[in-house]
């Protein structure tokens, strides 16, 4: 992301966003809310185009693709969004299914199998013929997270993927997206209000602030961050308002 500018009926919302990620790392992304946090990442996936700016992926400026181009660009990437955005009159399987009904060739069979292998990578089993008002919060996410690795894409992006869940279920979708993305070898960009989250999955870790990447580094480097903003988010994590660096250090391990 090269200058990213995006505006609302007059309202900045991202005013210089200047992001590289690397192949093959997992890019966090924090902030309070209203920062443009999941703005920025509409962005990447072609859902909203920005004011001014470019946006590149393999060297390949994506920012006015539309059509064939933009189609072909979209293949790259698989999306959890943030409520899993699920169809519930459509079963899990079904749900999982429909990127490769929508885009591929592949015959019934192979679908199933395939959909069933997505299933296993994420912990959900027995669940296939299940619609999704029958099973849990996490258990969305988690086939959620199935669709959106179906096709095996390059790229992935997560929206708030821990939102919503208690805290065990959201360890369990942290170890799933370090999972996913070693054993599919995929870049991952992960939106996230989650502290605990974002030191324990993120390679880096982007703060925006003030529609700016006002800090990045590493968890090590953000949590010895000097920027009173991200102080205040983190101390926010906590109910004290206090937390010891030595028990930021533990989760970023």
């Amino acid at each position: 992301l090269e200058h990213i500018q995006k505006s609302f009926r007059g309202m900045q919302v991202l005013r210089d966003v200047d992001l590289q990620i690397k192949r093959g790392e997992t890019m966090v992304i924090v902030g309070s809310s209203g920062t443009g946090k999941s703005v920025t990442l509409k962005h990447m996936v072609g859902l909203l185009a920005p004011d001014s700016g470019r946006l590149l992926i393999d060297g390949v400026d994506i920012t006015a693709a539309r059509g064939r181009k933009l189609e072909a660009m979209r293949a790259k990437f698989g999306v959890l969004f943030q409520s899993g955005a699920l169809i519930n009159w459509m079963t899990i399987a079904e749900n999982v299914a429909l990127p490769l009904y929508e885009h591929t060739s592949m015959g019934d069979e192979e679908i199933m199998t395939a959909v069933r292998e997505k299933l296993a990578m994420v912990n959900l089993f027995d669940c296939e013929d299940k619609r999704p008002s029958e099973v849990s919060g996490g258990m969305k996410k988690r086939a959620a997270l199935a669709r959106a690795i179906i096709a095996e894409p390059q790229i992935l992006l997560y929206d708030e993927p821990t939102s919503g869940l208690d805290p065990i279920m959201s360890r369990l979708i942290d170890n799933l997206i370090q999972s996913i993305q070693k054993n599919l070898a995929v870049t991952s960009v992960v939106v996230t209000h989650d502290l605990h989250s974002a030191l324990s999955i993120g390679d880096r870790i982007a703060m925006l602030h003030e529609g700016e990447v006002a800090e990045l580094g590493t968890p090590d480097e953000f949590i010895h961050s000097k920027h009173a903003f991200v102080q205040e988010f983190i101390a926010a994590q906590f109910s004290s308002g206090k937390v010891a660096e030595t028990d930021l250090l533990e989760i970023s391990r």
